[in-house]
């Protein structure tokens, strides 16, 4: 046997290092023109310990927050769950009826308060407070009520957890996200805030690819980028079941895989029309983030990161895009190939989020 004069592995890493280069940028600044402070939280405890020292707050404990506690305390991933909100009487009920389930879950310690000190400490925040959209009123109109609540929250959770990584599923989120990172400011690391964007829309997707093809969703990989709405788009392409296509190379989407992508659109409006709000689903989404985060994993989640500089994309907004995701939030944002469609169909997404967050962006 010839002796080998390089190690195999380091020559693996290498090969894959220079991928990743070629193909993911590091997380973006909110703004061109702020010089950020370069600066990651160091090693800690927050990097060892594990689940059960992991502390999750979530501020706004409606039917989407409440959602979300509910499916990380059956999953068990973390230790300690806080809940913030305004509404002190409710939240002390929807406290103490999880409390009064601790017999058939793992040990979690439950604290509610409007006092945003219970947050102190914390691994992940998780935001989901916000207003509703009144009949009639515009998407601005909306927005700047809820950019005057995140100018309330951000600084208090920055106060009490300037290390953790802050998920903003307020609606609409991609705006949401990239306001949250503006009030932040240069001290936080770009990649600390960031949105849930369109995991849930590609778990729509892969969910109904699943069912026409008879297979586990879990077993089809593929994402939606863009927008976490109307303007979204389907990253055909590169859609696999079990290795395999969904499209041959240079076949384009059928009126079938655009009807499809157009349930995943309307699905939460049926929803809502049906049962009055969506939260289940949302909910899973936000503790499959939390428990990735948590656990530092650095796996692949479509969420919501700033694209400046990105195929083409010169305003300051956050959409989503396949992103390493661990214990500090945001690690590295990919860039798949698009053909010329999906290229196309993310521009467009960038037009329509800029179209309204131009109307708050220099206020902020």
């Amino acid at each position: 046997l010839s002796t080998l004069d390089y190690d195999p592995d380091e020559v693996l890493q290498q090969h894959f290092a220079d991928i990743e280069l070629e193909s993911s940028v590091k997380p973006i600044p909110y703004s061109a023109d702020v010089e950020f402070l370069d600066k990651l939280p160091g090693s800690s405890q927050h990097d060892v310990d594990s689940l059960k020292h992991k502390k999750v707050t979530i501020v706004g404990c409606g039917q989407v927050g409440m959602a979300i506690a509910y499916a990380i305390l059956n999953q068990d991933i973390c230790g300690s769950i806080s809940l913030v909100d305004i509404n002190e009487e409710k939240l002390d009920g929807e406290a103490k009826d999880l409390k009064q389930g601790s017999a058939f879950h793992q040990r979690v310690r439950i604290k509610a308060s409007s006092d945003y000190s219970i947050s102190k400490g914390s691994h992940l925040v998780i935001v989901t407070a916000g207003v509703a959209q009144k009949v009639g009123e515009s998407r601005l109109s909306l927005v700047e009520r809820n950019v005057k609540i995140m100018s309330f929250i951000i600084p208090k959770l920055l106060e009490n957890s300037p290390n953790a990584p802050i998920c903003i599923v307020s609606n609409p989120c991609d705006i949401m996200t990239a306001v949250a990172a503006k009030i932040a400011g240069p001290s936080v690391p770009p990649g600390q805030i960031f949105g849930s964007g369109t995991c849930l829309d590609s778990s729509r997707l892969r969910n109904l690819i699943g069912m026409a093809l008879n297979v586990d969703t879990r077993s089809v990989h593929g994402y939606i980028i863009g927008e976490h709405g109307d303007s979204s788009t389907p990253v055909w392409s590169g859609v696999r079941a079990g290795g395999i296509p969904l499209l041959k190379p240079g076949q384009a989407p059928t009126i079938a895989h655009r009807k499809m992508h157009e349930e995943v659109v309307g699905s939460a409006m049926d929803v809502i029309q049906k049962k009055g709000y969506t939260n289940w689903a949302v909910g899973l989404t936000a503790a499959h983030i939390a428990k990735n985060v948590l656990s530092d994993t650095n796996s692949i989640i479509a969420l919501s990161t700033c694209v400046r500089g990105l195929y083409g994309i010169e305003n300051d907004v956050f959409l989503s895009l396949p992103c390493v995701v661990g214990g500090h939030g945001v690690r590295r944002v990919l860039c798949p190939p698009l053909d010329d469609s999906e290229k196309e169909g993310f521009q467009n997404s960038a037009k329509a989020v800029w179209e309204v967050q131009q109307g708050v962006w220099d206020s902020i």
